[in-house]
């Protein structure tokens, strides 16, 4: 799929305390907030967003680490409960310390998961997880 063919996906766009958060039909790209502290409590209200508009759809979760934050890996072992639609989640990194950042988090993920650097890579990584899922 082109990027321009995958715009017109484009569902809504949520301003989140956290956040911004890009809903597309079975990609939500998130862009984290410079210096915001994430926790399960605090990604809470994007979790119930991401009930609502894909209702047990498969789903993958692109963060896009262009800004620098913190987040506990551990509420990943809740998130998994809260939303087992999630077919693969991925990180689009611009530096080696958010890279290691990406892989140190990807230990807690019990789903499909992949580091890029580029969007680009990341969402054609996305569409074929979403793809492999659909034929099993």
């Amino acid at each position: 799929m082109t990027t321009d063919l995958f715009e017109k996906t484009l569902l809504t766009i949520h301003e989140l305390d956290i956040g911004t958060f890009r809903f597309y039909d079975q990609v939500v790209i998130g862009e984290i907030k410079e210096g915001k502290s994430i926790n399960l409590d605090a990604s809470l209200p994007l979790l119930a967003l991401a009930w609502e508009h894909y209702k047990k759809k498969p789903v993958v979760y692109i963060s896009n680490r262009k800004h620098s934050y913190s987040l506990d890996p551990t509420m990943h072992f809740e998130t998994l409960k809260l939303v087992p639609y999630l077919a693969g989640y991925a990180w689009v990194v611009y530096d080696d310390i958010n890279e290691k950042n990406a892989r140190l988090e990807a230990r807690f993920l019990h789903c499909p998961n992949s580091v890029h650097r580029s969007m680009d890579t990341a969402l054609a990584w996305a569409f074929e997880t979403l793809r492999r899922q659909e034929l099993d």
